[in-house]
């Protein structure tokens, strides 16, 4: 089944761990009977979100915003508008020093939600 929606027109939900993000769900296991997840995630400046690690590859791509990703055993990596990341599943890591408003596209294979 085709799946189109305007992400636009989604309403922004509280991420179900991290109450500093915000969520839209575009493609989940739950609704969508698929292997993967993807959402659009919104991390204002200034969040303070935990070092934590996902059970699933965590593939981000930042659309606007600037802060910093640290990850166990790699350091701390520049994030911006255009950045590309794969954090594996198993590995610890941690977004600080949010400067701007984060917008980024974020997957997890297998799925999160």
């Amino acid at each position: 089944m085709i799946k189109n929606i305007q992400v636009d027109k989604l309403s922004w939900s509280q991420h179900p761990i991290f109450e500093d993000l915000l969520i839209k769900k575009l493609l989940t296991h739950a609704e969508d009977n698929v292997d993967l997840s993807i959402v659009m995630v919104n991390v204002k400046k200034g969040s303070q979100i935990p070092a934590h690690i996902h059970e699933q590859d965590d593939i981000v791509y930042h659309l606007q915003g600037k802060g910093k990703m640290w990850v166990d055993g790699e350091g701390d990596f520049d994030v911006s508008a255009g950045t590309f990341m794969r954090i594996p599943a198993g590995v610890k890591h941690q977004p600080h020093d949010i400067e701007e408003d984060i917008l980024a596209f974020d997957i997890f294979l297998p799925h999160l939600f």
